[in-house]
């Protein structure tokens, strides 16, 4: 059922890309994304569902460039949300392999990841309404240094995080 779920996303994601930009170069990068995630989720290995996350990635920003639309800071939060989900369900579907897992293992799972989605779908459109509110008033000469100031916040803070993950892990012995 995990991998179930990880095979459901990385067809949503393979199939973004596409409904932006239906051209054939954007379907066969898709189409590469999708068997490096099948071969992924077939064989319990991390290694193609990561690099069918870059691919997907890849194939969604040169898809966003070549359409040339507006901005939709939702549809890319969803997009970021669905790769994530990818990944962890990889993951949790490798650490489980041949466990007997509940359906309350699961349904805890989704919960967790539904309550991450809806905060982070939230904060999107915080930090949009608050950009749009402080566009307006700002210079244009400093409007690159609070954007290279709120990058290097982002990066600040997935750092410390991966650094506190990392830190946990070792803790716990794995």
């Amino acid at each position: 059922m995990i991998r179930l779920l990880a095979a459901t996303l990385a067809i949503v994601l393979a199939a973004a890309p596409v409904l932006i930009m239906p051209m054939p170069a954007v379907a066969v990068i898709a189409m590469v994304g999708l068997f490096l995630a099948t071969v992924g989720v077939a064989a319990f290995w991390r290694w193609p569902v990561t690099a069918a996350a870059c691919v997907f990635l890849a194939d969604y920003a040169a898809a966003l460039w070549v359409a040339a639309g507006p901005v939709n800071v939702a549809g890319a939060a969803g997009f970021g949300l669905a790769l994530l989900f990818m990944l962890e369900s990889v993951d949790l579907a490798r650490r489980v392999r041949r466990a007997a897992v509940d359906g309350a293992v699961i349904r805890s799972h989704l919960g967790r990841w539904s309550g991450f989605g809806a905060a982070t779908l939230g904060a999107a459109a915080l930090a949009v309404a608050l950009a749009s509110a402080l566009a307006t008033p700002v210079p244009p000469a400093i409007a690159p240094l609070l954007a290279a100031g709120g990058a290097l916040g982002v990066i600040t803070t997935i750092a410390v995080i991966i650094t506190r993950v990392t830190s946990n892990r070792r803790l716990a012995g794995r």
